[in-house]
């Protein structure tokens, strides 16, 4: 069960200083300014994984307080299964780039919900079972939240294709649980 970290308040906080990462199945919520609304009228279907090429989850949610950086996610997930919510479920995280789905829908951002995992993206850094469980449960979340279709790679969805590679040496199996359909590596 994923609850909100110790000592954090409701909504949306200033990062720890020090920071401490939130712990197993546990969420700060420190938003992003990289976000803006969804189009009216869009359904959330779609799940972009995604790998950080950063470090930490302290680093990567850094990165997202930058407004000259443009990127968030909408959840990154550290090593040991922390999580930290970047931008609202009902906004439109900039997670996606320039992106095509299976069904040939553009712009992904405007209809999916993007999850960030901490992992170096070089085909060796692992998917520590801590990570895995924290990504489960939030896909199981956003089942109940939203009519999700599709689980899809960052590699798969970006365009041109080979522009993004990420999430590298995913073990895609252990989403077959969530019983949906998954598109990753490249596109036939």
């Amino acid at each position: 069960m994923i609850t909100t970290a110790a000592g954090s308040a409701d909504g949306w906080q200033p990062m720890p200083a020090p920071w401490v990462d939130p712990g197993y199945m546990k969420v700060f919520y420190i938003k992003s300014p990289n976000s803006n609304d969804r189009p009216a009228g869009v359904e959330v279907d779609t799940i972009v994984i995604h790998s950080t090429v950063i470090p930490t989850l302290e680093r990567t949610t850094v990165a997202f307080q930058r407004p000259e950086s443009q990127v968030s996610a909408h959840y990154s997930i550290g090593k040991d299964g922390s999580i930290v919510q970047n931008v609202s479920t009902f906004e439109r995280a900039w997670h996606a780039g320039v992106s095509v789905d299976p069904q040939g829908r553009t712009n992904l951002n405007h209809f999916s919900i993007g999850i960030e995992l901490v992992n170096l993206n070089d085909g060796k850094d692992p998917y520590p079972q801590a990570q895995l469980d924290a990504l489960n449960a939030i896909i199981t979340i956003m089942k109940r939240r939203f009519p999700i279709k599709q689980l899809v790679s960052h590699e798969y969805i970006a365009t041109p294709y080979g522009r993004k590679n990420d999430p590298k040496a995913f073990p895609w199996d252990d989403l077959k649980v969530h019983g949906l359909p998954m598109f990753f590596g490249k596109p036939k």
